[in-house]
């Protein structure tokens, strides 16, 4: 809280101006890189301008409660939170196995959102506590998910083959040890594709996922199966 009780930083002046967006340049840069390396939908550029874009209309609805007394403070930051719903619906992808993904990337860019009000705002600390907490969480929560995926009983599989001979086989694999094979969908075979399925197939133990896999990889008509994380 210590620059928040110093004037210079805390009104509204040439220098808080300045110093807030430049804040908010780094403090989105920094989300920004960490998505970028993990090839997400919104990588620097996005993070920077939701950042940078939320701080200007924060210091602007500031501006102009100072230069129009009984303006609401909260009016154009309130709009930004729920305009962001907008930008980050459009990372949020439904795969043709309808597997969701980029609800990581909606939630950090809503939250880079919030930081950018928190900088324009003048409230360094809770941005800067907030950015530093955010990067830590995105890559420690990469890590937990891949350890507790060893623990998963769901193997989701991509399995390019001959489809008439691999359905069977497959079907008679989970049969013969009692596994469960869901969301089956098929893709026939076109002029310029191969036949390819897609499918979850639910073991008794997870320690077996590599022996699973490895086993459907030797069924009769299966020529590639790779597992989808």
């Amino acid at each position: 809280m210590y620059l928040e009780s110093i004037p210079l930083f805390y009104e509204l002046n040439t220098f808080s101006i300045i110093f807030r967006i430049i804040l908010a340049l780094l403090l989105g840069g920094i989300l920004g890189v960490e998505r970028e390396k993990k090839q997400r939908p919104a990588g620097f550029r996005t993070y920077v301008a939701v950042c940078l874009g939320s701080t200007l209309a924060c210091i602007t609805n500031i501006y102009m409660c100072q230069a129009l007394n009984g303006t609401d403070p909260a009016r154009i930051p309130a709009q930004v939170i729920s305009g962001m719903g907008f930008l980050g619906a459009g990372t949020i992808i439904v795969t043709r196995s309808n597997h969701i993904k980029g609800l990581t990337t909606a939630a950090g860019l809503w939250c880079c959102a919030t930081i950018g009000i928190a900088v324009g705002s003048g409230f360094y600390s809770g941005a800067i506590l907030c950015t530093i907490v955010l990067v830590i969480s995105l890559k420690s929560l990469t890590i937990v998910d891949r350890r507790f995926s060893k623990f998963n009983k769901y193997i989701n599989l991509y399995v390019e083959c001959n489809q008439t001979e691999f359905i069977r086989e497959v079907l008679q694999y989970a049969r013969k040890n009692d596994y469960n094979i869901y969301d089956l969908e098929v893709y026939p075979a076109t002029n310029s594709t191969s036949c390819y399925v897609m499918f979850n197939i639910k073991i008794r133990n997870p320690a077996l996922r590599a022996l699973v896999v490895e086993d459907i990889r030797q069924l009769k008509g299966s020529h590639l199966v790779e597992e989808m994380t």
